[in-house]
């Protein structure tokens, strides 16, 4: 199996599963060293479940299929880095979304490139490398 590479944040996933090509043409290209956080599994399986009643199943499936289809990584060795994190932005004013904060420490933490449409949240998170496939 490959070196993982590449964490997919939530907004990347989203634009993979409405079917924007150059996004889809990055995650076949990278296909091998792409995975997901947790909380981007989180994120997109609460986002399903909220579609309509109409559209849920269908959302549902779309999203599990991304679930199941990359390694998703833990959060399990973070607490320390993301605590740390979180004061040290809150010190200087630049506070991002617990969730966002948590995927990019994940990267960090895991020697892994975050993509995402969300660079200006991101960006902030000290160490952290960034892609943008949108």
């Amino acid at each position: 199996m490959a070196e993982l590479k590449y964490l997919l944040d939530t907004s990347t996933c989203i634009e993979l599963l409405r079917g924007n090509e150059q996004v889809r043409q990055q995650c076949v290209k990278n296909n091998q060293y792409c995975c997901i956080s947790a909380i981007t599994a989180i994120e997109l399986l609460y986002g399903a479940y909220k579609a309509s009643n109409k559209y849920r199943q269908q959302e549902l499936a779309k999203a599990r299929l991304l679930v199941d289809y990359y390694d998703v990584v833990g959060i399990d060795n973070i607490a320390d880095a993301f605590s740390f994190e979180k004061v040290r932005l809150e010190s200087c004013g630049q506070v991002i979304e617990d969730f966002d904060l948590l995927i990019g420490i994940t990267a960090r933490e895991n020697n892994l490139i975050v993509v995402t449409h969300n660079s200006k949240h991101f960006c902030r998170i000290e160490g952290l490398s960034i892609e943008d496939w949108v």
